[in-house]
């Protein structure tokens, strides 16, 4: 009962939040009528936006990333293994849960040295992401391969791996929230920002658009 009330809390808590997006877009068209002359009043004239609730990006330490890493999981629990596994690839790469659900192997590609790279288009933005293979993510693809599955990995769903998430938490002894997407701030932090790769690299890794974006992981680190 409390993992369904969490749950639907997050949701609340996410349409308001899309609900203030949706609101500032409309004041921006309706300002831009009014001052146009398209509009005889400016509709917003006596309504403000509630201010934007800011969340920083949260990103493992590497204490903690090490003891996901290390957990020992049994082999019956083999949904649990598997959400790991893609977490772990997750952080090495900083693919997003559905870029990971559907890449494939066109979305592989060897540079002029022979080093294998991840290539995709993002699904938020459109963007290109590009970001060379560590060998630790090239072990999970060797891991997985399985020529007769048309994605790299095995697909998993999100309300499994939202599951499987809470328990590596709890198995792992870890104190902050895990969700699936704080892997990519700890790619951003400790995979790149703090082994001295330019943030600049980092943003087109991360396919984000604007470069203002990627600075704000720079927060998560010293």
């Amino acid at each position: 009962i409390l993992d369904f009330m969490f749950f639907y809390f997050n949701q609340l808590c996410l349409t308001l939040d899309t609900v203030r997006t949706y609101l500032a877009r409309l004041e921006t068209t309706c300002r831009i009528a009014f001052k146009a002359g398209d509009s005889e009043r400016y509709h917003f004239m006596h309504f403000k936006l509630p201010q934007k609730k800011e969340n920083p990006p949260k990103a493992l330490t590497r204490e903690d990333f090490l003891k996901i890493r290390d957990l020992e999981i049994p082999e019956r629990r083999k949904s649990l293994a598997l959400t790991r596994d893609l977490f772990l690839f997750f952080f090495y790469t900083s693919t997003a849960y559905t870029e990971t659900n559907t890449n494939t192997e066109e979305n592989l590609f060897r540079d002029e040295e022979g080093s294998l790279w991840l290539k995709y288009h993002r699904k938020k933005n459109k963007m290109l992401a590009r970001v060379k293979l560590l060998p630790e993510a090239l072990a999970m693809l060797e891991k997985y391969k399985d020529t007769t599955r048309h994605t790299i990995l095995p697909p998993q769903e999100f309300r499994v791996l939202r599951g499987n998430m809470k328990s590596l938490r709890v198995l792992s002894g870890i104190s902050m929230d895990l969700v699936y997407h704080v892997g990519r701030h700890s790619f951003a932090s400790l995979v790149t920002l703090e082994e001295g790769v330019p943030i600049e690299t980092i943003s087109r890794m991360l396919g984000h658009n604007n470069i203002q974006t990627t600075q704000i992981y720079a927060r998560v680190t010293p």
